[in-house]
């Protein structure tokens, strides 16, 4: 009979994501409620209510460049369209195979804010390129897949159930879609300056490059040092710039 484990040899563990942690259950069930709730506007009110909802909810550069009406970067991704359900569908899914794994990583408290910026920066994205009105999660579900491509990159994901890719081409492949459609100006409703705008978004905040805590303790330190050092004259009376800045 052979070994139940074999040490040495490669093990293979297919999975859909594992047990749902409770920042994706949170966001799982406030999107699902929200889908609920339009579909229960519009039967209730028709299209012109659930259209009502969408001017005051949706993301719409017009409304937040005149109207101020900045609680749009954030209510926009948790609204999906009540005519397609595998639009919600799709999103979900996507963000509970790839967000788990990251959120046990980096706890719920990080994984929710990392979630909500994301989605924020892929709204303002939107305004800034003038784009129509917008719902979805898509640009914070983009902001997920390159967090799990750069916290996994080795990680084997199965491309339409079929092809097996690494976490890094997966995201590499998704991004330049997104490139070539938008370099097409392909009509198809898709708001693909937002996928964008959040996975160039959770890229920088995963690099550091913009990260205001990160930005304080620089300047704090920079602040510091200037405070601290000595600029002495040495022997011949040259400035000492090598002097050490602890």
């Amino acid at each position: 009979m052979p070994p139940r484990y074999g040490y040495g040899q490669p093990s293979y563990r297919i999975s859909f994501g594992g047990p749902l942690t409770p920042g994706i259950k949170i966001i799982l069930i406030i999107n699902v409620a929200v889908f609920l709730l339009e579909l229960v506007i519009r039967n209730v009110g028709g299209d012109g209510a659930l259209e009502a909802v969408f001017d005051w909810m949706a993301l719409d550069p017009r409304d937040v460049f005149t109207k101020l009406q900045v609680w749009q970067l954030v209510t926009y991704m948790f609204l999906h369209s009540p005519y397609d359900v595998l639009h919600l569908a799709f999103n979900m899914l996507i963000l509970w195979m790839l967000g788990g794994d990251v959120e046990r990583l980096w706890g719920t408290r990080r994984f929710v804010r990392y979630y909500l910026i994301t989605g924020v920066g892929a709204g303002i994205a939107n305004c800034a390129f003038l784009q129509p009105q917008t719902i979805g999660a898509s640009g914070a579900i983009f902001g997920v897949i390159i967090a799990f491509a750069m916290l996994f990159p080795t990680r084997t994901i199965l491309l339409m159930l079929v092809f097996p890719v690494t976490a890094r081409q997966l995201a590499v492949i998704l991004v330049a879609i997104e490139l070539l459609q938008l370099g097409a100006f392909s009509a198809d409703g898709v708001a693909r300056i937002a996928h964008l705008g959040g996975a160039l978004t959770g890229y920088l905040m995963i690099k550091g490059v913009w990260d205001p805590r990160q930005l304080w303790y620089e300047l704090r330190w920079k602040m510091r040092r200037r405070r601290f050092r000595t600029i002495e004259k040495n022997d011949r009376g040259d400035d000492d710039r090598f002097y050490p800045y602890h």
